[in-house]
């Protein structure tokens, strides 16, 4: 058995993941609650643009990865140095302003709460999105992927495919984050985790803006994307049956050396 860690004070930690965000960053930070947090850190996913430098005049603790990890890769390393410096809950918001901060209060509410896991949910209706600025042919196929999505995983959390997310601890140690992909679908995977093991996810309204390039994947990225999450379901189905099959294997060592391991990637 995987020994568990000495419970710390509470620690909330804002992880910006980045890649070529020079041009939102100095914006989003200086609007950013600060005060709802206790710490920042930013991790570079080797950007092309000056978005490492920028972070640390900014003042914010920076990071940056020896090569380009992909969006997964790099989520999974700034979770790690999150919880490396001590995070017992974990705030993920884009720096390119697409997912508005106002969000994260009622996120850490719902923490308090009880709540393992804590996504946005970006619409009452699937039609909002398109007026947020989402490209209007992304909508139809949306809607049906959440119908079936919902009724394999057996939730009725409405917005399974949205970038605002808030982690604990307690969610992290349990569930073997670091098994899951270096792209995209980290995410779907994470909340299939999350649910297989039986640990409370909530939701909260978070306002997005979708402007150029923030409008969203490629018609062919999201083809993979949407692919990629009906293998996942049936994975999920599998490990249900009791199969090993990844993501959902247990943890295999302790939070500490899982940590230690992301954190710190040699270097090329």
């Amino acid at each position: 058995m995987v020994a568990e860690e000495t419970v710390q004070p509470k620690k909330v930690v804002a992880v910006f993941i980045a890649y070529n965000a020079a041009k939102t960053l100095e914006d989003f930070y200086r609007d950013f609650p600060r005060e709802l947090v206790d710490e920042v850190i930013l991790v570079d996913d080797c950007s092309t643009d000056n978005t490492f430098e920028l972070a640390r005049r900014l003042g914010i603790t920076s990071y940056q990865n020896p090569v380009n990890l992909g969006y997964g890769g790099n989520l999974k390393r700034a979770i790690a140095l999150a919880l490396e410096r001590g995070a017992n809950v974990i705030v993920d918001i884009h720096p390119d302003g697409e997912y508005k901060p106002s969000a994260i209060g009622p996120a850490l509410q719902k923490v308090e709460e009880g709540a393992a896991l804590v996504l946005g949910m970006r619409y009452q209706r699937i039609g909002d999105l398109s007026k947020h600025g989402m490209r209007f042919w992304k909508l139809p196929p949306l809607l049906i992927m959440g119908i079936i999505h919902r009724f394999v995983l057996g939730t009725r959390i409405r917005d399974l495919h949205q970038g605002f997310r808030v982690y604990t601890r307690k969610l992290l140690q349990t569930v073997y984050f670091e098994n899951t992909s270096n792209n995209y679908l980290l995410s779907f995977e994470l909340i299939a985790q999350t649910l297989l093991n039986k640990l409370p996810i909530a939701e909260v309204p978070v306002e997005t803006s979708y402007t150029g390039k923030k409008r969203g994947a490629s018609l062919r990225a999201s083809v993979v994307y949407s692919l990629g999450t009906f293998g996942i379901l049936l994975k999920f189905v599998l490990a249900k049956l009791g199969w090993p099959v990844r993501p959902f294997q247990p943890p295999v060592a302790s939070l500490t050396e899982r940590i230690r391991l992301l954190a710190h990637p040699k270097q090329p």
